[in-house]
């Protein structure tokens, strides 16, 4: 039951509607004022997706917020590259990491690993739900053309949204803790 049930779950069919903004496209020229924004429908490729997220990461690091976070990266392996950043979180702050299981990764109290069965919804969605107690936020991105199609994995596309809303931010930690 707990498999088919992180199998079949979606953060961003269950938040994608819920923010009433027409879609943006934001390229690389796309402003730290418009990805800052507290509420955003999008289009974009993997560069403003990792500075969106790394601009509500710095705010739970300079804040040294308390709070449960919700990390989906598509594979392990793709948090590589920031995990300074997640243990330096977890002091902090519970988290839950999503992704498949396809690297090791430091082992930490306060972070949990969880393995993405295959075909699972949430293997084509990058998403980070922060739910503190004096900082809330959220984004999810759709992967429209997977790993390996792109000789330039910063190439894919995205679409996705962003919302501080605590209405959004519920439903998507509600329905990620369900499953954990």
């Amino acid at each position: 039951m707990f498999l088919a049930k992180l199998k079949d779950i979606s953060v961003f069919e269950t938040c994608f509607g819920e923010v009433n903004d027409e879609v943006k496209s934001l390229d690389k020229q796309a402003d730290n004022s418009t990805l800052a924004q507290s509420s955003l429908k999008y289009e974009t490729k993997v560069p403003q997706l990792e500075y969106m997220c790394l601009m509500m990461e710095n705010m739970v690091m300079t804040k040294k917020l308390n709070g449960t976070i919700y990390a989906g990266f598509q594979k392990q392996s793709r948090a590589t590259a920031i995990m300074d950043r997640y243990l330096a979180m977890a002091e902090y702050c519970n988290i839950y990491l999503f992704g498949e299981n396809d690297v090791d990764l430091p082992e930490h109290p306060n972070i949990t690993y969880i393995d993405l069965p295959p075909q699972a919804n949430l293997m084509r969605e990058w998403f980070l739900v922060i739910d503190g107690d004096a900082f809330k936020s959220m984004m999810v991105a759709y992967d429209l053309d997977g790993f390996g199609n792109h000789a330039v994995e910063e190439d894919r596309n995205f679409k996705g949204v962003k919302s501080s809303s605590p209405e959004v931010i519920n439903q998507a930690k509600g329905l990620l803790s369900s499953v954990i």
